[in-house]
């Protein structure tokens, strides 16, 4: 067939597709497509405007209908399967989950969105705002304008807190003093009632159990002029005299492992709590410690969630219940029962799975285990489990290598500190304290295996519900290289420094880490989380053993075998910013890690090191083939082993944003690369320097695909590389090759989760 005949005939083909998938195909000059819309200020300057526009849009409803490179995919879809009988199925999950109907112009309710949007300013001190709109039409397409007028803000000239003179109203005056409204702000609704929230929170820490939000009420006064108002918090007339009631607490009873269909075993006192056992499950003192009300005192709400949240923190229980009786004979007495619901003390568990490891190694996996909930009758949970996988890598130097790997673990928790009680137990949640003993057997088929031992003394607790503590009081692991194929031992023989990496040896430390969060429940506020790491191993047995003599050539042993020493640093930034209703956000990690060797150890341990490269880290390079520095491996065989490093410095950003229902996009970029503290003949240009860091950055860019259910999140990402810092110096920007190379030099990244 000719050029000519194959373009009559596909031509007329690929124009029938575009249309379609442009979704126009139901729309008319009466009906025509709402394809977006503009909110134009008529005031300038309007303090907060950019926020508030975000807010304005958030009121257009429906969305227009998302485009994708000019087409709309989901709009498409939709018109081109029918309205199918079943309300359920794959027609109906096509049609009208992932596909979306048309949106056209009389769908848009426009009166009532510019009646929203003034009633919203006016929500925000602008009483004064007016809302209009206009439709501009160009054929079967119609686009809106939204124009906005705000006029002057009242700002708050003075707020009075509840002046009259009963105990109630004191108390309410009392938190005044912690109130984030201020003399001087604008009037804004939200804040109002946020802060109307805050002083009901504190009021009922004190004893007023029945007020809520919905008793109290800010009144306005206008007529101070200048646009200035005078705020008084004050409780509603009419409220039930039980509502200004304090509440004091009467007999607690804990139901300790309730069950519905049972009678109460036996009841015991344990500082003042009547604990009631229906199984005998529990020792009372395990579940009591969890119970922050006490008989005699006031109520308070945070005491109330304090409980609920401790106890839920055990992991036993499937549900924690705190209910309130009054009293009939002594009103203002609560009779407090604490219902505690248990999950089934044991359990027998499989998982079959499919791995997929950032170094691009995937296969089937299986997981298998048992659970007992309450092994000594203080909630503490012990989990025995066995897995293994079989890998194949998919893509990179090593494509078509095999993996397999066993494991087994055994696991204790218990919801305390033990032995020590180095820490006063936190209402936040519960300190964990987690023991571990685990084995490992990895082995990269007719490459090399490796076999590992563990065991660790791991505590974790939250001092509040921004900042957690985790702390590795003893780490002891033990690492072998069992097996070495010929190429593997050679490769290892011309690279003195990654051999020592790999030399059996312990590694015997300690680690902490320190997390902060600034996330708060505002949905378009950006947040702040900050990781600060770190972690020591052999210092304490090198000191010892300095006092005993000198360290011979070969270093300190232990047991006849060499212990690693160094100490370690792993800081980490991210920043997310929501952007709009849809759940766009903008989202940045910044990486500085670092590990040194020094004392008994030349280089880090293998398994210590850090990487660059992969599906959560620098996407456009395969995992693991960054660096170090500008090294570039002699031969292939470099491929046998990772490439790693001492130092790491990455840092990543990725636009995040909604294509259709659960189906998200991201278009991001990672730069980075890892560095050795010390010279290793065998790797030129791998050693960090900082006239030489900048101009060693890996630099990648991409496209992604998530399916994020709320579940699980499947991640695809398609990247390509843009600067190669093992490229020749001054030719390390590859837009010259991009071009002809595009697909050649683009990675494929599957994943489990967002990379952060």
């Amino acid at each position: 067939m000719d050029r000519g005949s194959t373009a009559r005939i596909f031509l007329p083909i690929a124009i029938g597709l575009l249309t379609s998938c442009t979704g126009m195909k139901h729309t008319t000059e009466e009906k025509p497509m709402f394809t977006g819309f503009s909110i134009n200020w008529t005031d300038d300057p309007v303090q907060n405007k950019k926020a508030l526009t975000r807010e304005l849009e958030g009121l257009v409803r429906p969305d227009p209908n998302n485009i994708v490179l000019g087409m709309r995919p989901t709009v498409a879809l939709h018109n081109m399967i029918k309205e199918p009988k079943e309300p359920k199925g794959l027609g109906n999950t096509l049609r009208n989950k992932i596909g979306s109907a048309p949106v056209l112009i009389p769908d848009v309710p426009l009166p009532d969105i510019t009646a929203a949007m003034a009633n919203r300013l006016v929500n925000h001190g602008y009483f004064n705002a007016q809302s209009n709109y206009s439709v501009d039409r160009t054929r079967r397409k119609a686009k809106v304008t939204f124009t906005v007028s705000a006029g002057t803000p009242y700002r708050i000239h003075t707020i009075t807190y509840a002046d009259s003179s009963d105990e109630l109203h004191r108390q309410i005056a009392r938190t005044q003093d912690d109130s984030q409204v201020k003399n001087g702000d604008l009037y804004d609704l939200g804040e109002l009632t946020t802060e109307r929230s805050r002083v009901v929170s504190q009021v009922r820490n004190h004893g007023w159990y029945q007020l809520k939000a919905d008793h109290l009420e800010f009144v306005a006064d206008t007529s101070v002029g200048d646009h200035r108002l005078h705020l008084a918090l004050r409780i509603k007339p009419g409220t039930a005299p039980a509502v200004l009631r304090k509440y004091t607490l009467g007999k607690i009873y804990v139901h300790g492992d309730q069950d519905p269909l049972l009678p109460p075993n036996d009841t015991t006192v344990v500082d003042s709590l009547y604990y009631i056992n229906y199984l005998n499950n529990y020792r009372p003192s395990a579940i009591t410690r969890g119970v922050f009300l006490k008989e005699g005192q006031h109520y308070s709400e945070r005491q109330e969630d304090n409980t609920t949240r401790y106890l839920q923190s055990y992991g036993v229980f499937r549900n924690v219940e705190v209910r309130f009786t009054e009293d009939n004979v002594s009103p203002g007495v609560l009779k407090t029962d604490v219902l505690l619901y248990p999950h089934k003390r044991w359990s027998l568990f499989s998982e079959l799975n499919a791995t997929a490891k950032s170094n691009n190694f995937v296969g089937p996996g299986l997981r298998v285990g048992f659970k007992d909930r309450d092994l000594f009758r203080g909630a503490e949970t012990f989990s025995a489990d066995l897995n293994g996988n079989f890998e194949t890598q998919v893509a990179g130097a090593q494509k078509g290598t095999n993996a397999y790997e066993f494991g087994g673990k055994i696991s204790l928790q218990f919801p305390r500190i033990v032995p020590f009680h180095f820490l006063r137990t936190t209402r936040a949640s519960v300190p964990i304290t987690r023991i571990d003993l685990g084995y490992g057997l990895f082995r990269r088929i007719n490459l090399y295996g490796l076999k590992s031992f563990l065991v660790s003394l791991n505590y974790n607790w939250k001092q509040n519900q921004r900042i957690w503590h985790e702390v590795s009081l003893i780490e002891v692991s033990y690492n072998n290289l069992y097996y070495s194929s010929d190429d593997f031992t050679t490769f290892l023989s011309e690279n003195p420094a990654i051999q020592r990496s790999f030399e059996q040896q312990f590694i015997i430390g300690t680690g902490y880490t320190f997390t902060i969060s600034s996330k708060q429940r505002k949905p378009l506020q950006g947040w702040v989380l900050v990781s600060l790491g770190v972690d020591e191993a052999g210092n304490l047995l090198s000191m010892g053993m300095r006092a005993s003599g000198p360290r011979p050539d070969g270093g300190y042993t232990l047991l006849g075998e060499v212990f690693s020493q160094y100490v370690r640093f792993r800081p980490e930034l991210r920043y997310y910013q929501p952007l709009g209703r849809k759940g766009d956000m903008l989202a940045t990690r910044l990486l500085v890690s670092a590990g040194l060797p020094y004392g008994n150890s030349e280089v880090l341990p293998y398994v210590k090191q850090f990487y660059s490269g992969g599906t959560n880290s620098l996407r456009a390079f395969r995992a693991r083939s960054v660096g170090p520095g500008s090294y570039v491996p002699v031969r292939n065989d470099d491929a046998l082993v990772d490439q790693t490093g001492d130092i790491k410095f990455e840092v990543n950003t990725e636009f995040r944003f909604t294509i259709a229902g659960f189906f998200k996009g991201a278009l991001f970029a990672d730069a980075g690369n890892i560095w050795l503290f010390n010279d290793d003949p065998q790797r030129p240009g791998a050693k960090f320097g900082w006239s030489t860091a900048l101009d060693e950055l890996a630099l990648g860019a991409g496209f992604g695909l998530r399916f994020d259910p709320q579940v699980i999140v499947v991640r695809l990402d398609l990247a390509t590389p843009l600067r190669d810092p093992a490229l020749p110096k001054g030719d390390r920007w590859v837009f010259d090759d991009l071009k002809p190379k595009i697909f050649d030099n683009m990675v494929f990244n599957i994943a489990i989760g967002y990379p952060f």
